[in-house]
């Protein structure tokens, strides 16, 4: 919904975040240039070969990636997440593999650690990750979630330490991290009598990776997956593996906590990365659409593909609006954090996946391509699918949302006047945020700032003067608060009834996020204050992000009006020639 941001990034080591994504972008240079050794081709192969692109990691090495995962307080350059999403987003705009190999797979481990471990953890933690270390984890799963394997770690008391054992069939990154995140279940030894053991809770261990060959451990063979085929997973097994009680990350016992404290960070940040991935496969589209001539069926000329590009472009915009408020709610309004992180995890890859198949049908065969000019969007068709899986997936996201809405029926802005009106929440590279603090879990809030901000940003949509495309701004608003006022009903008398069945709950989850990123993309329109000539300073880009929102809740939603299709659809071209991207900030892409 907008063009350049105009950034006034917090200086990070005497770089601001704009000026680091800048220097990263020409480091990776241009994405279509078959001569550039970090180019799509490349890429492409090395998925092929299922590596990373050795170039690719001396880069980040060189960038010093693993910095934006140290909090700055540590050394590092982390300050603000929505900016840490940004700078990856350049990353896995290359490449899934490369974001989660490299990076995300250490920053899912570090977050625990930041938010548990003792100072001299947090220091050690730090010390190795900015000196290029890697590390990786092993999160339990919860009850809702979608580990079918149900596989986990158990520690047993031994004088001072513990014994480990167990297996994990599929941690990112095992053979090469230099420390390991890992969640084991308290138990006893066995009575002799072959019974199981008791499982009664969860300690969080930071331990170092034994080598090769150590007593007790044993790393599994690597695992071939469909998407982000670079990735090195393995299994992990350990038999009465001997952990120091120094090892345990926090307080003993207290693993769930943590656990439950990162899982809002990681929902939140690991989808709004892969939305780089998502613009990939846009642009190659879109570059296949641009080279046809206009009687053709493929052409921009003809209703069916501008269509399936300008909603691409809409879901875009429209799950980056959700993923900016629900990363810097995570400063802002912590306490929330864990139902917009969950919205998150389980909306977008939806949204993507959807994406990627409406696009599809535009590039025809192509779409199935293993080389050549659009190969990287078959890449990027199998990498989408993969940000929904791991721990606190979609179908835990889901079950997380569903019990907000029986807590919470109102859906009301909180009464403890923590979280009055907050423009920052929605604007891009805002003010300086206050320090990351996940959220303890025992502290739910006592309301819904983002989906209660809606009642006002109808009011002020209502309010506008001009043209059709500001009543039909107004009309959509209008819609989805009509549309909220509906799900409110609905939730009081799902709460009244006894036990209601699982169907109808996850339906009005299903409505409930799609209502949380309406409110968002009004909120980011309510609250811009970036350039005047900006897609975002008027009402053409919200109109064409909620004309197609509202279409999933109710087909009978009205088209928009002319000039905000083609507003929409010359933006689509400029930041194409221009080599922008196509999420909030317009970033320019490899120059």
């Amino acid at each position: 919904m907008a063009t350049a941001v105009e950034v006034s990034g917090t200086e990070l080591g005497g770089n601001s975040v704009q000026e680091r994504i800048t220097r990263l972008e020409r480091g990776f240079g241009d994405l279509d240039d078959p001569g550039n050794p970090l180019g799509a081709e490349q890429f492409v192969r090395a998925d092929r070969e299922r590596r990373i692109l050795p170039a690719a990691e001396n880069l980040l090495d060189g960038f010093g990636l693993n910095a934006e995962f140290v909090p700055r307080e540590l050394g590092g350059r982390l300050e603000g997440l929505d900016a840490l999403v940004q700078v990856m987003r350049s990353v896995f705009r290359r490449d899934a593999s490369l974001g989660l190999g490299y990076g995300m797979s250490s920053y899912m481990s570090a977050v625990v650690v930041w938010a548990g471990g003792s100072a001299g953890q947090q220091r050690a933690a730090a010390e190795l990750l900015l000196a290029g270390g890697r590390m990786a984890c092993a999160y339990p799963q919860p009850a809702e979630g979608n580990d079918f394997l149900h596989n986990r770690f158990t520690t047993v008391p031994d004088g001072s330490g513990f014994l480990l054992s167990g297996r994990k069939e599929a941690l990112n990154n095992a053979a090469r991290a230099t420390s390991l995140l890992l969640f084991a279940h308290s138990g006893r030894e066995p009575d002799g009598s072959g019974g199981p053991r008791t499982e009664d809770a969860c300690s969080a261990f930071l331990i170092d990776t034994p080598a090769p060959g150590t007593p007790g451990f044993r790393l599994l063979p690597r695992r071939t997956t469909t998407g982000t085929r670079g990735c090195l997973v393995h299994g992990l097994e350990f038999t009465r593996y001997r952990i120091g009680a120094d090892r345990v990350l926090g307080a003993p016992l207290a693993g769930a906590g943590l656990a439950a404290q990162a899982f809002p960070v990681i929902r939140s940040a690991g989808p709004s990365m892969a939305l780089g991935c998502a613009d990939t496969a846009l642009r190659t589209t879109v570059a296949f659409a641009r080279s046809h001539r206009a009687r053709s069926r493929a052409s921009l000329a003809t209703p069916r593909t501008r269509t399936a590009l300008l909603d691409a472009f809409g879901d875009l915009l429209l799950c980056d609006a959700l993923a900016l408020v629900a990363t810097r709610a995570l400063h802002l309004l912590p306490r929330e954090s864990a139902t917009l992180g969950a919205v998150v995890k389980y909306l977008l890859p939806m949204l993507l996946t959807e994406m990627v198949y409406d696009l599809s049908i535009v590039l025809g065969s192509e779409a199935y391509a293993r080389g050549g000019t659009y190969a990287a969007f078959q890449k990027s068709a199998r990498d989408l699918p993969m940000i929904g899986l791991g721990p606190a997936g979609s179908a835990a996201s889901r079950a997380a949302i569903a019990a907000h809405l029986i807590r919470l029926p109102a859906l009301r802005p909180p009464t403890d006047g923590d979280a009055p009106d907050r423009p920052e929440l929605f604007r891009p590279f805002g003010r300086q945020l206050p320090s990351l603090c996940p959220p303890e879990p025992a502290t739910p809030t006592d309301g819904d700032s983002l989906v209660g901000s809606l009642d006002r940003a109808v009011e002020q949509a209502r309010g506008l003067g001009g043209g059709a495309t500001e009543r039909a701004l107004a009309g959509y608003a209008t819609a989805l608060g009509a549309e909220l006022e509906r799900l409110r009903r609905d939730c009081r008398e799902l709460v009244d009834g006894h036990r209601p069945p699982v169907p109808r709950v996850y339906a009005l989850a299903d409505r409930y996020a799609l209502i949380a990123a309406g409110a968002a993309c009004l909120g980011v329109w309510q609250h811009h204050t970036g350039p005047a000539d900006s897609l975002l300073a008027g009402p053409d880009g919200a109109v064409m992000v909620l004309a197609r929102l509202l279409r999933r809740l109710d087909p009978a939603t009205p088209k928009p009006p002319p000039q905000g299709v083609e507003r929409l659809l010359a933006e689509l071209q400029r930041r194409f020639d221009d080599a922008r991207s196509y999420d909030l900030y317009a970033t320019v892409i490899g120059r």
